[in-house]
């Protein structure tokens, strides 16, 4: 009898009963919130719609504003720095539009049967020594990238096409305009942002500030890097006299926006396209590839990122595979920038409390 009424005595205390209350208000809020997704969902939806114009430009005048300020510098006046660059970014997109694109274009054709070559040759080498049938997986890869080559092979002119290219391009035009007005205001724009910031609290402003210069500092130094990894790529694929090497280079470059994993898929892709250039160029490439992969983000891009936003590869390939978990491919895209905010974060609050620092080391 003493012990139920021990235990009795328990789940009638004080402690246990806000427990369980607490528990329940939980419950009852996940209720709530599971029971009008479909409300608040769809609000969230109109809200953003509305502000994703807004959002994109101003992330469009973040990007562009460190090059604005390097040539206001030799052009003394901010106006005409706003003139160049957007000028310039313009004609640089029509150019790769117009040129760049069909050329890449045709060199992916080109580049296909010797990826195919690749993939049949490897299933073989896989099935002679390791006994292992792969021939279904060859067959279903041949078969979802002849689908995208037919598939954008022809030049589809109906009217619901022409209609959302003229939609798209109406809003890369909006885009522009706002990022404009955007850039040639930015100093206030950052300025009221940081006064309303300081009303949400006296250090917030400064978590900002910090954020802010690491943004800046890793979108010049992932900008340096993708060029190196780029360059590099390319020299490595022109040695062994692959016949597109610029395309692979331009993959390689491009993909660095996805820290490793990019690079990695692009050497594959290089790898299969060479079987067929013989044993002596697959074995040069391979150790080429193998030095790159040590040197370049290992030696190279720890010196291009500063130390502020230098992170190690584990938290790297957490943000990226969170990223797609939760984004699907543009949260691969977002990752790093996300990684480096809380990275950033972090830092300035340790540095605000350093006193909670030092109660957890004790």
């Amino acid at each position: 009898m003493k012990i139920f009424k021990e235990l009795f005595r328990i789940i009638s205390s004080k402690q246990i009963t806000q427990t369980l209350l607490n528990i329940l208000i939980l419950l009852f809020i996940i209720l709530m919130i599971n029971t009008t997704t479909e409300v608040w969902g769809g609000f969230f939806s109109v809200l953003w719609q509305v502000i994703k114009p807004f959002v994109i430009a101003f992330v469009i005048a973040f990007v562009l504003n460190p090059l604005i300020n390097w040539v206001e510098k030799y052009v003394k006046k901010r106006a005409l720095a706003l003139t160049l660059i957007y000028a310039g970014g313009v004609a640089l997109i029509t150019l790769i539009i117009i040129l760049a694109i069909p050329m890449v274009y045709n060199s992916i054709f080109e580049l296909y049967p010797a990826f195919e070559d690749g993939l049949i040759y490897i299933a073989k080498i896989i099935e002679k020594n390791l006994d292992f049938d792969v021939s279904h997986l060859v067959t279903y890869v041949q078969t979802q990238v002849s689908t995208f080559l037919k598939t954008t092979a022809v030049l589809d002119t109906t009217f619901e096409v022409l209609n959302q290219l003229l939609i798209n391009a109406a809003n890369f035009l909006v885009y522009v305009i706002l990022a404009i007005y955007m850039s040639a205001r930015y100093d206030e724009i950052c300025y009221k942002i940081k006064m309303i910031a300081s009303k949400l609290g006296e250090t917030v402003p400064a978590y900002l500030t910090e954020i802010n210069i690491s943004l800046n500092e890793y979108i010049k130094a992932f900008s340096i890097g993708a060029l190196v990894q780029g360059i590099s790529t390319g020299l490595i694929y022109l040695v062994i006299g692959h016949p597109n090497w610029a395309l692979i280079a331009i993959v390689s470059g491009i993909s660095s926006v996805i820290p490793y994993v990019g690079p990695l898929l692009a050497n594959v892709l290089g790898i299969i396209t060479s079987i067929n250039l013989g044993a002596s160029k697959l074995t040069i490439l391979f150790i080429l590839v193998f030095i790159q992969s040590n040197v370049v983000p290992y030696v190279i891009q720890p010196k291009i990122y500063s130390s502020k936003i230098n992170l190690s590869i584990m938290w790297v390939l957490f943000g990226i595979l969170a990223g797609s978990t939760l984004f699907g491919p543009w949260g691969m895209v977002i990752a790093m920038p996300l990684i480096v905010t809380c990275k950033i974060t972090y830092r300035v609050y340790r540095q605000h409390h350093p006193l909670e620092k030092e109660n957890c080391n004790r």
